[in-house]
């Protein structure tokens, strides 16, 4: 047991100091500054709703360059490993493959949360500054307390398209067809609950007409991300329960626990081939 959480320790500390490290992680940073600054000049092109406009301008760049570390940063790191030779060195020593996945999985995690709270810091900044420019503008209800939990929202879906980047990589020949895999759940993920609800709830659905169970499955296998979008919820100041976070925060970690335990069994197969 001490050996099995040494490991882990080691595999998710060296994979944070290696993210932190990277350049990707500061170009995708200066991106980020570059577009949370924008904010304010983006939100002064409208004449109405300035407010709503900072909010939801301001959470879209966190999640964007959120996106661009899991599929850059992240893969990147998986794939240096890989092409360097690394992970040969790790597993010649007493490292199990799902102390790799799941140490690895860790650092990256920690990585994302450093960078979003960073991220989340600076934009709220901006749409601050947005707010007290214009207070006749600021939403009712504005709460910065929902706000936080919008932004962490932002983070946990994030947390699980890592979770599924790791589970591409963990089967796929080339990083880049774990890229392209992962971009495309990504876009699944995105529009399943949309999918969910046109099909259940209409009775016209075209050719997915009575395909309720198939469509019910699929829910199950992608991640539904939109779950997770609560930018409007932040800028509209709309209710937002802790119940509610608390079952998003639930089927989070359930979905990546179970999403790691198949990465480390198809890892285990991959080494063994």
């Amino acid at each position: 047991m001490q050996q099995t959480l040494r490991n882990l320790w080691f595999l998710a500390l060296s994979t944070f100091i290696e993210g932190i490290r990277h350049k990707a992680l500061w170009a995708i940073v200066c991106l980020a500054t570059f577009l949370t600054m924008a904010n304010i000049s983006v939100a002064e092109l409208f004449s109405w709703d300035l407010g709503k406009v900072s909010v939801e301008f301001g959470l879209s760049a966190v999640a964007f360059t959120g996106l661009l570390l899991v599929f850059f940063l992240g893969l990147k790191i998986l794939a240096d490993d890989l092409e360097r030779n690394r992970i040969y060195l790790l597993m010649s020593r007493p490292v199990a493959g799902w102390h790799y996945i799941t140490g690895k999985y860790l650092g990256l995690a920690l990585t994302l949360g450093l960078s979003t709270i960073i991220l989340g810091g600076a934009a709220a900044l901006s749409m601050q500054y947005v707010l007290w420019q214009y207070p006749a503008f600021v939403p009712p209800n504005f709460s910065w307390l929902t706000y936080a939990m919008a932004m962490t929202c932002q983070w946990l879906a994030l947390l699980m398209m890592l979770a599924v980047s790791f589970l591409c990589f963990s089967f796929a020949s080339q990083p880049f067809v774990a890229l392209l895999l992962a971009v495309s759940t990504y876009l699944v993920g995105q529009n399943m609950e949309l999918l969910r609800r046109v099909v259940l709830e209409n009775a016209h659905a075209g050719i997915l007409s009575g395909q309720e169970k198939f469509v019910l499955a699929l829910s199950w296998i992608f991640p539904n991300l939109s779950l997770f979008d609560k930018k409007y919820v932040a800028a509209y100041g709309f209710a937002f329960s802790g119940q509610e976070f608390l079952l998003l925060a639930l089927y989070c970690l359930s979905y990546c626990a179970l999403i790691l335990f198949l990465s480390s069994r198809l890892f285990n197969r991959r080494e063994l081939a």
